[in-house]
C-alpha cells in the first residue's frame, strides 16, 4: 500500500513539474513573438538605422582596434612607458565614448518605432533590437566573475600561476592584489550605480538626452581611471618578478573579451 502511495506521489510530482515547464515555455514563446513580430515598416526603419550606425562608427572602430593593438605592444614591452600608455588610454577612452554616444543616438532615434507591448517587453528583457549593444552588463555577472577571480588568486591560480613564485613573492602578490582591489572598490561601485542609472534613463518614457550623455561622461571618466589603475598595478607586479618570471609573464597570450578588449591576465 505504501509503495503504491509513494508511486502515485512521484508520478504526480513529475506531471506537475512537466506542466510547469510547459507553461514557462509557452509564456516565453508568447513574449518572444511579441518581440520579433515586427511590421515591414519597422524592419525597414531598423535596417536604415543600423546602416547609419555602421557608417558613423566604421572608422571609429577601426581606429580603436589599432589603438588596442598598440596598447598590447606597449604593455608587453620590457620597460613600461607610462606616459605613452596613459596617452593611448585617453585616446581609446575618447573613441569608446564616441561609440557609446552613437549607440545612444541610434537607441533614441528608434524609440518611436515600437508599440507599447514591444516596448514593455524590450525594457524588461533587454535582448531585443531596442536593447542590443548598449554595453549594459548585469551587475550580478560582474560580481560572480570578481568572486571567481579572488578564489583563483587565493588558490595560487590566475595571472601568476606557473611562474614559480617563492613564498615571499606569493605573499607580495596577494598584498598587491588586495591593495589594488581596495584602491578601485569605490570606482567599481560607482560604475555599477551609473550603469544602472543609465539603463533607467534609457528606458524612461521620455528619455532626457542631456542627462543620458552627462551620465555617460562620468562612466567614461571612471573607465579611464580604472584602465590606468590596472597599468599601475601591472607595474607593481613587474617589480616583484625576476627577469625569467617577467619573460614568462609577458609571453602569455592576450585574452580577448566579449567587448573586444584584450587583457593579458586578471591582475591588471
Amino acid at each position: 500500500m505504501k509503495t503504491k502511495i509513494t508511486t502515485c506521489i512521484v508520478v504526480a510530482l513529475m506531471l506537475f513539474s512537466g506542466m510547469s515547464q510547459a507553461q514557462k515555455r509557452n509564456r516565453a514563446d508568447r513574449m518572444q513573438k511579441a518581440c520579433i513580430q515586427l511590421t515591414d515598416q519597422q524592419k525597414q526603419e531598423l535596417r536604415s538605422a543600423r546602416i547609419e550606425f555602421a557608417k558613423a562608427t566604421l572608422d571609429v572602430k577601426n581606429e580603436l582596434n589599432e589603438l588596442r593593438a598598440y596598447q598590447r605592444t606597449l604593455m608587453s614591452a620590457e620597460n613600461l612607458d607610462e606616459r605613452k600608455i596613459f596617452g593611448n588610454i585617453d585616446k581609446m577612452t575618447a573613441l569608446e565614448k564616441q561609440l557609446m554616444e552613437e549607440r545612444i543616438n541610434r537607441r533614441l532615434a528608434t524609440n518611436g518605432l515600437w508599440c507599447d507591448e514591444q516596448c514593455n517587453f524590450n525594457n524588461r528583457r533587454g535582448d531585443c533590437p531596442m536593447m542590443k549593444n548598449q554595453n549594459m552588463k548585469p551587475g550580478r555577472d560582474r560580481m560572480h566573475r570578481g568572486k571567481r577571480a579572488d578564489q583563483m588568486f587565493r588558490k595560487g591560480k590566475g595571472c601568476t600561476n606557473g611562474l614559480g613564485l617563492s613564498e615571499k613573492q606569493e605573499e607580495q602578490m596577494q598584498e598587491l592584489r588586495m591593495a589594488h582591489q581596495n584602491a578601485i572598490q569605490n570606482l567599481r561601485e560607482e560604475m555599477q550605480e551609473l550603469r544602472l542609472k543609465q539603463k533607467h534613463l534609457l528606458n524612461d518614457e521620455k528619455p532626457n538626452k542631456n542627462e543620458i550623455l552627462g551620465n555617460l561622461d562620468r562612466i567614461s571618466s571612471i573607465q579611464n581611471q580604472l584602465a590606468k589603475e590596472r597599468v599601475k598595478n601591472q607595474k607593481e607586479i613587474r617589480n616583484i618578478l625576476d627577469k625569467d618570471q617577467l619573460v614568462l609573464f609577458l609571453s602569455r597570450p592576450h585574452r580577448m573579451q566579449k567587448n573586444g578588449k584584450a587583457r593579458m591576465s586578471k591582475c591588471f
